[in-house]
């Protein structure tokens, strides 16, 4: 990838497995959504968030907020919206609840974007696909309304549909997804 690709960190989730707005969750003393941002923002620009609802900015007005395309269908809904929005060639999309993702990984990740792939995806040490860790190109865009609209809303489908999709692997430690309080790193 030559230029820099736009950042969308997905926060329009209910919480409801957390129990709390889980993006203001405190991991080492730092609201979860800004540590993504501050990893999201070391190599992308600009860096939008993705919400359901648009008085909803977690982070203030500093920074831009993307509605969901359709509000309660899930991720894919946020990843439709940076799609829509996007002028630069690739679109890095991360979950709000992965407090440990660092900078480096994600260059891991951007690195390997090349021309003519659909997509790339982060795999953990389990070898399943993560993505809400992942840079989809643009031209992804009409694949994607097309699932939205036909109501096929896992992103897994949606990658099933690409080609080619690259899979990079990352630490298992930088994809650790916080959905209970319990699973907060210490």
């Amino acid at each position: 990838m030559t230029e820099r690709p736009t950042g969308l960190i997905l926060a329009g989730g209910a919480s409801r497995r957390f129990g709390s707005d889980k993006r203001r969750h405190l991991v080492q003393g730092r609201a979860m959504i800004h540590r993504v941002h501050d990893a999201v923002a070391a190599v992308a620009a600009p860096v939008w968030v993705s919400v359901r609802d648009p008085a909803d900015g977690p982070l203030g007005p500093s920074v831009p907020v993307v509605v969901d395309a359709v509000p309660g269908a899930g991720p894919l809904a946020g990843v439709v919206a940076g799609l829509q929005r996007l002028e630069a060639e690739w679109l890095l999309v991360v979950a709000c609840d992965l407090p440990l993702l660092r900078a480096d990984a994600l260059h891991t990740l951007i690195d390997a974007a090349r021309p003519g792939t659909a997509a790339v995806v982060a795999r953990g040490g389990d070898g399943r696909p993560q993505p809400l860790c992942a840079c989809y190109h643009r031209t992804v865009r009409d694949v994607a309304e097309a699932h939205l609209a036909a109501r096929r809303l896992a992103l897994h489908d949606l990658l099933a549909a690409l080609d080619p999709v690259r899979f990079v692997r990352l630490p298992d430690d930088v994809l650790l997804n916080v959905n209970h309080p319990s699973d907060t790193p210490g």
